[in-house]
Protein backbone atom coordinates (compact mmCIF):
# COMPACT_ATOMS: atom_id res chain seq x y z
CA UNK A 1 0.00 0.00 0.00
CA UNK A 2 2.97 2.55 0.64
CA UNK A 3 4.15 1.70 -2.73
CA UNK A 4 0.36 3.53 -4.13
CA UNK A 5 0.54 6.58 -1.86
CA UNK A 6 4.13 6.98 -3.21
CA UNK A 7 3.26 6.93 -6.36
CA UNK A 8 -0.11 9.16 -6.26
CA UNK A 9 1.79 11.90 -4.14
CA UNK A 10 5.43 11.21 -4.46
CA UNK A 11 8.04 10.29 -1.62
CA UNK A 12 8.48 13.55 -0.69
CA UNK A 13 4.93 14.30 -0.04
CA UNK A 14 3.42 11.47 1.21
CA UNK A 15 3.54 10.75 4.65
CA UNK A 16 3.27 7.70 7.47
CA UNK A 17 -0.64 9.25 8.03
CA UNK A 18 -1.07 9.28 4.43
CA UNK A 19 -0.37 5.10 4.20
CA UNK A 20 -1.99 4.39 7.61
CA UNK A 21 -4.95 6.37 6.41
CA UNK A 22 -5.05 3.55 3.20
CA UNK A 23 -4.85 1.11 5.24
CA UNK A 24 -7.21 2.16 7.74
CA UNK A 25 -5.29 1.98 10.49
CA UNK A 26 -3.71 4.49 13.47
CA UNK A 27 -0.10 5.99 12.33
CA UNK A 28 0.82 4.19 16.01
CA UNK A 29 -0.21 0.74 14.48
CA UNK A 30 1.55 1.76 11.73
CA UNK A 31 4.94 2.70 13.60
CA UNK A 32 4.58 -1.01 15.65
CA UNK A 33 5.57 -2.41 11.76
CA UNK A 34 8.05 0.46 10.19
CA UNK A 35 10.14 3.04 11.82
CA UNK A 36 9.91 5.43 9.16
CA UNK A 37 8.47 6.17 5.27
CA UNK A 38 12.49 5.86 4.48
CA UNK A 39 12.37 2.32 5.59
CA UNK A 40 9.02 1.44 3.40
CA UNK A 41 11.01 2.82 0.59
CA UNK A 42 13.67 0.51 0.91
CA UNK A 43 11.18 -2.75 1.07
CA UNK A 44 9.44 -1.91 -1.89
CA UNK A 45 12.92 -1.12 -4.06
CA UNK A 46 15.32 -3.79 -2.33
CA UNK A 47 12.36 -6.57 -3.15
CA UNK A 48 11.81 -5.69 -6.81
CA UNK A 49 15.64 -4.96 -8.09
CA UNK A 50 16.45 -7.64 -6.30
CA UNK A 51 14.18 -9.76 -8.48
CA UNK A 52 14.93 -8.12 -11.53
CA UNK A 53 18.53 -8.79 -10.80
CA UNK A 54 17.90 -12.17 -10.65
CA UNK A 55 15.72 -12.67 -14.04
CA UNK A 56 18.66 -10.25 -15.96
CA UNK A 57 21.43 -13.03 -14.57
CA UNK A 58 18.90 -15.91 -15.98
CA UNK A 59 18.59 -14.52 -18.97
CA UNK A 60 22.44 -13.98 -18.87
CA UNK A 61 22.86 -17.65 -18.59
CA UNK A 62 20.78 -18.76 -21.50
CA UNK A 63 22.36 -19.91 -24.62
CA UNK A 64 21.08 -17.68 -27.06
CA UNK A 65 22.76 -14.92 -29.08
CA UNK A 66 23.52 -11.56 -27.31
CA UNK A 67 20.52 -10.36 -29.64
CA UNK A 68 18.09 -12.81 -28.26
CA UNK A 69 19.31 -12.23 -24.38
CA UNK A 70 18.38 -8.59 -24.75
CA UNK A 71 14.92 -9.36 -26.14
CA UNK A 72 14.84 -11.62 -23.42
CA UNK A 73 15.27 -9.10 -20.69
CA UNK A 74 12.94 -6.45 -22.39
CA UNK A 75 10.01 -9.07 -22.08
CA UNK A 76 11.13 -9.48 -17.89
CA UNK A 77 11.54 -5.87 -17.66
CA UNK A 78 7.71 -5.21 -18.71
CA UNK A 79 6.53 -8.14 -17.37
CA UNK A 80 8.10 -6.94 -13.59
CA UNK A 81 6.24 -3.38 -14.34
CA UNK A 82 3.23 -5.61 -14.81
CA UNK A 83 4.02 -7.87 -11.72
CA UNK A 84 5.08 -5.23 -9.57
CA UNK A 85 2.91 -1.99 -10.35
CA UNK A 86 3.63 0.37 -8.95
CA UNK A 87 6.70 -0.68 -6.67
CA UNK A 88 8.98 -0.32 -10.61
CA UNK A 89 7.46 3.04 -10.85
CA UNK A 90 8.47 4.29 -7.04
CA UNK A 91 11.67 2.88 -7.51
CA UNK A 92 12.51 4.34 -11.35
CA UNK A 93 10.70 7.88 -10.18
CA UNK A 94 12.62 7.78 -6.98
CA UNK A 95 16.12 6.48 -8.25
CA UNK A 96 18.12 9.61 -8.34
CA UNK A 97 16.49 10.39 -4.51
CA UNK A 98 18.02 7.09 -3.58
CA UNK A 99 21.33 7.29 -4.81
CA UNK A 100 21.75 11.14 -3.29
CA UNK A 101 20.66 9.35 -0.01
CA UNK A 102 23.16 8.79 3.08
CA UNK A 103 20.97 5.72 4.21
CA UNK A 104 22.63 2.50 4.90
CA UNK A 105 20.52 0.87 2.40
CA UNK A 106 21.34 3.16 -0.39
CA UNK A 107 24.73 1.75 -1.26
CA UNK A 108 23.37 -1.80 -1.62
CA UNK A 109 20.26 -0.21 -4.09
CA UNK A 110 23.09 1.56 -6.04
CA UNK A 111 25.50 -1.92 -6.35
CA UNK A 112 22.74 -3.79 -7.57
CA UNK A 113 21.84 -1.25 -10.16
CA UNK A 114 25.42 -1.23 -11.02
CA UNK A 115 25.12 -4.67 -11.38
CA UNK A 116 21.72 -5.13 -13.70
CA UNK A 117 23.73 -2.20 -15.96
CA UNK A 118 26.90 -4.95 -15.90
CA UNK A 119 24.61 -7.71 -17.05
CA UNK A 120 23.07 -5.53 -20.00
CA UNK A 121 26.59 -4.24 -21.32
CA UNK A 122 27.83 -7.83 -21.30
CA UNK A 123 24.79 -9.12 -23.43
CA UNK A 124 25.57 -6.07 -25.76
CA UNK A 125 29.29 -7.20 -25.91
CA UNK A 126 27.90 -10.82 -26.53
CA UNK A 127 25.59 -9.49 -29.57
CA UNK A 128 29.25 -7.56 -31.17
CA UNK A 129 30.78 -10.77 -30.59
CA UNK A 130 28.36 -13.05 -31.92
CA UNK A 131 27.41 -11.40 -35.17
CA UNK A 132 23.92 -10.66 -33.71
CA UNK A 133 24.46 -6.47 -32.79
CA UNK A 134 25.97 -3.92 -34.24
CA UNK A 135 29.68 -3.03 -33.87
CA UNK A 136 29.43 0.66 -34.99
CA UNK A 137 27.38 2.19 -31.84
CA UNK A 138 29.16 2.36 -28.59
CA UNK A 139 27.81 -0.30 -25.59
CA UNK A 140 28.06 2.67 -22.78
CA UNK A 141 25.11 4.53 -25.27
CA UNK A 142 23.42 1.52 -26.46
CA UNK A 143 22.61 0.14 -22.82
CA UNK A 144 21.54 3.87 -22.14
CA UNK A 145 19.19 4.01 -24.38
CA UNK A 146 17.95 0.48 -23.78
CA UNK A 147 16.63 1.49 -20.14
CA UNK A 148 15.31 5.19 -21.55
CA UNK A 149 12.65 3.06 -23.56
CA UNK A 150 12.29 0.55 -20.88
CA UNK A 151 12.27 2.77 -17.75
CA UNK A 152 10.26 5.63 -19.73
CA UNK A 153 7.32 2.82 -19.48
CA UNK A 154 6.78 3.73 -15.95
CA UNK A 155 5.77 7.08 -16.81
CA UNK A 156 3.17 5.99 -19.15
CA UNK A 157 2.22 1.78 -18.28
CA UNK A 158 -0.75 0.80 -16.06
CA UNK A 159 -1.73 -2.71 -15.78
CA UNK A 160 -4.53 -3.50 -17.44
CA UNK A 161 -3.69 -1.03 -20.04
CA UNK A 162 -4.85 -1.62 -23.89
CA UNK A 163 -1.21 -3.38 -24.61
CA UNK A 164 -0.16 -6.30 -22.45
CA UNK A 165 3.22 -6.08 -21.39
CA UNK A 166 4.06 -8.90 -23.80
CA UNK A 167 2.84 -6.77 -26.63
CA UNK A 168 4.68 -3.42 -25.53
CA UNK A 169 7.81 -5.86 -24.90
CA UNK A 170 7.53 -7.37 -28.38
CA UNK A 171 7.46 -3.29 -29.73
CA UNK A 172 10.18 -2.03 -27.76
CA UNK A 173 12.44 -5.37 -28.39
CA UNK A 174 11.36 -4.55 -32.31
CA UNK A 175 12.70 -0.91 -31.72
CA UNK A 176 15.48 -0.92 -30.05
CA UNK A 177 17.21 -4.52 -31.86
CA UNK A 178 15.72 -3.08 -35.41
CA UNK A 179 14.49 0.03 -35.81
CA UNK A 180 11.69 1.49 -36.97
CA UNK A 181 12.26 2.61 -40.09
CA UNK A 182 11.25 0.72 -43.16
CA UNK A 183 14.40 -1.33 -44.67
CA UNK A 184 15.75 -0.26 -47.88
CA UNK A 185 13.61 -0.95 -50.33
CA UNK A 186 10.91 -2.61 -48.38
CA UNK A 187 7.08 -0.26 -48.56
CA UNK A 188 4.32 -1.11 -45.84
CA UNK A 189 1.20 -1.80 -47.49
Amino acid sequence: MAAVVFKEKGFASATLNDIASRLDTDRASLYYYVGSKDELLEEIVRGVLTGNVAAAEKVAAHDATGAEKIRRLIVEMMMSFDRNYPHMYVYIEDFARISRRESFWAPDILASTRRFEEIVVSMLEQGRADGSLRTDLANDLSSLALFGIVNWTHRWYKPGSQHSPEEIAGTLSAIFLHGYACPPGHRPD
